[in-house]
Formats: C-alpha cells, sequence, structure tokens
C-alpha cells in the first residue's frame, strides 16, 4: 500500500531525514541535513550565517525528535520509535499543532522546494523535488500526482504556497485517508520494506 500511512511516514524517515541512509536517525543525519538545506536553498553558494540559521533548526529537530521518539534513549530513532512518535504528536492534529521544531523544518523544507523564490511550488519545481529522492521513468506520473495533489485555488494562484503546503505537510504525515491528495506531496510513492 503505497499510499498508507506507515509507508508514509517511512518514506519520510527514509528520504526526509536519514540523509546518510543507514536505517535510523541519529544527531548526525541533522548535521548533514543543515549542510544541505543550506546549500540547496542558496543554490551552491554556503554563508555561514544560513548555515548556521539552518543548523540550529536542525538541531532543534533532532532534540525534539529524541525526545518524542527516542524511546531506549539510545540516540538513534528507528522507524518505529519515529512512527510512535509522529502518531502521537501528529495525527489528526493541524499543522499549527505540530512540535514547534518540526513546524521549522517544514517551513524551511518549503524554502528548498521553492527554487525560484517566487513563494509557489510550481510543476518544474515539483518535478525536480521529486526527482531527488526517487527515480521515475515517465514525467507523465509526476504531473498527474502534482495535478492530484493541487487544488483548485492552487491551480489558480499557479502552485502551492507555504501555507498550503504546510497544511499538505500535515496531512501526509496527520492524515491515515489514503485517497487525500496530499498523498502525492512528495511524488508518486512507491510501497517501502
Amino acid at each position: 500500500m503505497a499510499y498508507s500511512w506507515d509507508n508514509r511516514v517511512k518514506f519520510v524517515v527514509r528520504y526526509m531525514y536519514d540523509i546518510d541512509n543507514n536505517g535510523y536517525l541519529d544527531k548526525n543525519d541533522f548535521e548533514c541535513l543543515a549542510v544541505r538545506t543550506t546549500i540547496i536553498e542558496s543554490k551552491g553558494d554556503f554563508t555561514q550565517a544560513k548555515y548556521e540559521e539552518n543548523r540550529k533548526v536542525m538541531r532543534n529537530l533532532w532534540n525534539e525528535i529524541a525526545d518524542l521518539a527516542d524511546f531506549n534513549k539510545d540516540g538513534e530513532v528507528s522507524v518505529d520509535e519515529f512512527k510512535l512518535a509522529v502518531k502521537d504528536a501528529c495525527v489528526g492534529k493541524p499543522f499549527d499543532s505540530f512540535p514547534g521544531a518540526l513546524k521549522a523544518f517544514i517551513s524551511s523544507h518549503f524554502s528548498t522546494v521553492d527554487v525560484n523564490g517566487d513563494g509557489l511550488v510550481g510543476i518544474e519545481e515539483y518535478r525536480v523535488d521529486c526527482c531527488s529522492r526517487q527515480a521515475y521513468s515517465e514525467i507523465q506520473l509526476l504531473d498527474d500526482a502534482y495535478n492530484k495533489l493541487c487544488s483548485a485555488e492552487d491551480k489558480k494562484k499557479g502552485g502551492i504556497d507555504i501555507k498550503r503546503f504546510q497544511e499538505l505537510y500535515a496531512q501526509f504525515i496527520g492524515n491515515p485517508d489514503e485517497t487525500i491528495g496530499a498523498v502525492f506531496l512528495f511524488g508518486p510513492l512507491t510501497e517501502l520494506s
């Protein structure tokens, strides 16, 4: 079930946070995310001030995730621990009720997707974001997913603004319904083991 809540949370761990691909989350993942976010937001440039800002966000996110999910206090958060924490902290809740560091990460992530900085994630930026994580054999898969993701209002505006992105992200990890458009936020998904 590619769009099940369980699979979506596994996707977040594997493709959004476990940047060193070792199968669990730890402090190193979030240190690496600070560098990655800075490079992407700055389109390849690196400024210490932007890095320090991102590093603070990522350290806070790691600390919050560790507090919420590292149940055995071993400095690592497994997929199962992360799922339990997301279930407690996010399922059935709107974006505004999410833990603070997670909200900061989601907002920061928007700026890495909005490559041209116009305040909207258009189809081209959506394609780039999706292809940065997974392989697709046909562009139509991405375009169909984007069209299912976007509301009539999104299409009228020319893309997804930050408020809508935050709402979609909250639904992606916080709503178990497999039929909502938010399941396509990060592209067509495959079932993860």
